[in-house]
């Protein structure tokens, strides 16, 4: 069983409904979106959140 901040961890994820996706992408781009997102002052899971959302109101008829 894990610690008492592991399951605290685990218990708000599962209320916020936040889940891990894994990805292979090429280290270049990845390196350089790192890079792109320190120089923005961002974080990197905002802006590929951004973009889902974009993409998805672009291509998906039902999306809010």
């Amino acid at each position: 069983m894990g610690s008492t901040a592991t399951r605290a961890t685990a218990r708000y994820q599962a209320k916020k409904g936040l889940i891990s996706k894994s990805f292979k992408l090429d280290k270049a781009t990845v390196d350089m979106f790192i890079e792109a997102c320190e120089n923005a002052e961002t974080s990197q899971s905002k802006e590929l959140t951004k973009f889902m959302k974009r993409f998805i109101r672009k291509h998906h008829p039902d999306y809010e």
